[in-house]
């Protein structure tokens, strides 16, 4: 695989306005958790469970709806105007109906999270972040079928002007959440959940503006039939490409996240310790998702224009990137674990505990951008279900028991422990590592083992 420096420019532009907003997007997060560790370190418990309840929910459905990117950038490398039309309502119902599936999980948490080892407190603040976040769920993901919709366009700027929207709101409407001001109690940590619903509801209707108003988007408005009704048809269509991404992002997101749940046995610290590891790496996550995103635009536009020599030449080139970009994370983060855990919390065991995460962290950075770049290019295809397959034997089949084993040093959480949540953070550098080699070998046989024209799904 040869650089090819126009490709790599190319991508970069596609990728860096999406960088932005993803780091923008993720920041809220990481705001929350300062914000809810500066309260209480109870506080801080509580937004990591809540966590762990909505991240991997939101962005299961998210996934759904990104079938939505590979779906309207191939119909515009087409100029087909109609199908993105028909896409993007089909997208909004997808979206209603995916909103019902969600409020489910979430306004049931009350009642299995108590199955869970759990301090009265941190549950009581669990349950209150997961409901408050419940009044976003509508905005979020009718947020994410409009930013699908300008990215497959290749405007990621717009995404990155929403994200920095949200990311500044977030922080006031935080502050005036959970330390409360005038008539508006203090709520410590639930606030962030208060405070991140209407975040979502400003992006939102932003987002949804600049598809009225945009001058790029004037031929679909000119459109006569501007509303359609649902057509199962096409919803199951997204839904047989979405749901197999909702699933491998769930795969590898709720590993993380689930993991809180599997740790309760070990303490408030490993709890606290592990959500202040999952912040910051969920954050440098959004680089190599960010060129991942850019790599299904790009592979889904000229697959829809039959530049199959192209699509070739932009994985390779995003391959290289992904290398570059993990090496440089990697050794960021060994270097400054210290001074970035210290962002978080003042905690001393809290403060040690997550050093070590962030140095098993940074082992895995490399696997961790080479396996997301792969996806990105499979899902440019629609090539959904392999990612699929591949995410769920690496994280929960292989990963999941090994990680369980190295902490417990056996099947049973009443054994004792052995590595601690420690062997969960090293079970991921296997995990990532395994789904590295399946994806890159999917993506050989795809794209590079013969010169024949790309497959379109």
């Amino acid at each position: 695989m040869k650089l090819n420096w126009s490709e790599i420019k190319l991508l970069l532009v596609l990728s860096l306005p999406l960088v932005a907003g993803q780091l923008a997007q993720t920041g809220m997060g990481v705001v929350d958790t300062m914000m809810a560790g500066s309260v209480s370190k109870l506080d801080l418990a509580g937004v990591a469970l809540g966590s762990a309840v909505w991240l991997p929910t939101f962005l299961f459905m998210s996934g759904v709806l990104l079938a939505l990117t590979p779906r309207i950038a191939q119909a515009v490398g087409k100029q087909d105007r109609s199908a993105v039309k028909a896409s993007v309502m089909q997208g909004i119902w997808l979206a209603l109906l995916l909103t019902m599936l969600t409020l489910m999980i979430l306004l049931s948490s009350s009642w299995w999270m108590r199955f869970f080892t759990l301090e009265a407190a941190v549950y009581e603040i669990a349950v209150d972040y997961i409901h408050a976040l419940a009044w976003g769920a509508l905005p979020a993901l009718l947020f994410q079928v409009v930013r699908f919709f300008h990215e497959a366009h290749g405007l990621t700027k717009i995404t990155m002007v929403l994200s920095l929207i949200g990311f500044l709101l977030n922080i006031p409407l935080n502050v005036l959440f959970v330390y409360g001001y005038g008539p508006i109690p203090a709520l410590g940590g639930v606030g962030c959940g208060f405070a991140t619903s209407l975040v979502y509801l400003t992006m939102a209707l932003v987002g949804w503006w600049l598809y009225w108003a945009h001058p790029r988007y004037q031929a679909y408005r000119q459109e006569a039939k501007l509303w359609r009704l649902p057509e199962w048809l096409g919803i199951s269509q997204l839904l047989r490409v979405g749901v197999p991404i909702g699933w491998a992002i769930l795969f590898e997101v709720g590993l993380f996240t689930f993991i809180a749940f599997l740790v309760t046995p070990l303490g408030t610290d490993a709890l606290a310790a592990h959500q202040v590891a999952i912040s910051f790496t969920a954050l440098i996550f959004m680089l190599p998702l960010s060129l991942a995103m850019a790599l299904t635009i790009r592979v889904g536009q000229l697959t829809g224009a039959g530049e199959s020599a192209q699509v070739r030449m932009a994985i390779a080139s995003a391959l290289w990137i992904s290398v570059a970009l993990g090496a440089l994370v990697a050794l960021l983060t060994w270097l400054f674990a210290q001074e970035i855990v210290a962002l978080y919390t003042q905690d001393s065991q809290v403060m040690l505990i997550a050093v070590t995460l962030l140095w098993m962290a940074a082992l895995y950075q490399i696997s961790d951008a080479l396996q997301v770049a792969c996806a990105g290019a499979l899902r440019g295809i629609g090539d959904t279900t392999s990612v699929m397959w591949v995410t769920l034997v690496s994280y929960w089949v292989i990963g999941l028991p090994v990680g369980f084993y190295l902490c417990y040093g056996a099947w049973s959480t009443d054994s004792g422990v052995w590595l601690g949540i420690t062997g969960f953070w090293l079970s991921f550098v296997i995990g990532l590592s395994l789904a590295a080699i399946g994806l890159g070998w999917r993506v050989y046989t795809q794209f590079f083992r013969s010169s024949a024209a790309v497959v379109t799904r």
